[in-house]
């Protein structure tokens, strides 16, 4: 009983705590896709369901759950998204508009936790993210050698037991964050922290909570910049179905509160047959607003424009399992711009996220 009442006070302690404004504009946003391939095959619900390494970045409190060594190695790639708004002309024909275009991005990420120990355990976690072409030179000739844009996570976590089934924890990251400007390029870093929870109710139920990205804003030196962390408090938990010498079957739910632009929520489930094979299935909606590039086709002008855009659908995921090794896969849908009453869309060339990992324990 004490330990549910304290962890319903956690939950109330932060969702007192200050969201962001729908105005705001907001930077480093690879932060949201630093989840493994077996969360993002469950529609990312990893709040109760992380454990371990894969753990850090999302609910730190699941490090406490791990028993050894363990070390992921991932990837995380977005595709080119082109999406046209379409509106009615005066002769009531649906013409084009305007388009956004964001570009694709690559991420690589390293989690490693070291073996437990009575004082808690501990992880690291490394992550690089970039988006559009390496470039050697620029305009005028000089060497550059970098990418256009690009996001570097370097973060340690931390996580204990206190009672039985009952464990928190904190990670905290140093990010930079680099963006293209008309004068080059500008660099913005920052600290944060994510703070998490779980409780095992019992050898079948287990429920999470997780505030992520507490941290001041992007020290950009470029004014009207997207420079704030997004901040969200995630609700979770997760249940054993099915607990077998031949087969396991979890099922899993997140919700990010508040709903201030509509329900946000994932669900899945994980189906592992023999230790041997893994199948993972599920379903994500999540709207946020975006701050990214829209190209007026009347008079061919270019600006950053604030908009909710929609990241929803079935997710799907599979996963080879030999003794202490893994290895994953996970297809998610994309993110679409959210539309007005007067407009329709049209997506081009529209492709999956993919995200891989690979995982050993020892």
């Amino acid at each position: 009983m004490q330990k549910l009442i304290f962890t319903c006070v956690f939950i109330c302690i932060l969702l007192c705590c200050p969201f962001a404004d729908a105005d705001d504009k907001y930077g480093a946003d690879f932060l949201r896709y630093l989840t493994s391939a077996e969360s993002n095959g469950i529609g990312k619900s990893s709040v109760a369901y992380s454990v371990g390494a894969r753990a850090l970045n999302n609910n730190p409190a699941g490090l406490a759950f791990c028993n050894g060594n363990e070390l992921i190695i991932g990837s995380y790639s977005t595709p080119r998204i082109s999406a046209t708004i379409m509106k009615e002309n005066t002769n009531e024909i649906w013409e084009d508009y305007g388009k956004f275009v964001v570009e694709p991005t690559e991420m690589a990420y390293i989690n490693y936790t070291f073996p437990s120990s009575k004082i808690g355990n501990i992880g690291i976690s490394f992550a690089f993210n970039h988006e559009g072409r390496f470039i050697r030179v620029n305009k005028e000739g000089k060497a550059i050698n970098a990418f256009p844009r690009d996001d570097f996570l370097l973060g340690l976590g931390y996580s204990i037991k206190l009672v039985n089934g009952f464990a928190i924890g904190f990670d905290v990251k140093n990010i930079r964050n680099k963006v293209s400007t008309d004068e080059g390029s500008d660099i913005g870093r920052t600290w944060a922290t994510n703070i998490g929870l779980i409780h095992q109710i019992n050898d079948k139920t287990k429920i999470g909570v997780s505030l992520q990205n507490i941290g001041k804003r992007l020290s950009f030196k470029t004014e009207d910049m997207p420079d704030k962390l997004r901040r969200n408090f995630y609700l979770g938990g997760s249940y054993n179905i099915i607990d077998s010498k031949k087969s396991k079957l979890y099922t899993s739910f997140d919700v990010n509160l508040p709903f201030d632009n509509g329900l946000k929520y994932n669900v899945g489930a994980e189906f592992i047959y023999a230790d041997l094979i893994a199948l993972r299935l599920g379903y994500i909606k999540d709207i946020q607003p975006y701050y990214d590039m829209f190209l007026n086709i009347n008079d061919y002008t270019s600006k950053k424009e604030s908009r909710l855009w929609i990241h929803k659908g079935i997710t799907m995921g599979a996963g080879l399992k030999l003794k202490n090794t893994d290895a994953n896969i996970a297809i998610m849908p994309s993110r679409n711009p959210d539309l007005n009453d007067d407009e329709k869309l049209r997506l081009d060339n529209q492709r999956p996220v993919v995200s891989l990992s690979f995982s050993t324990r020892f």
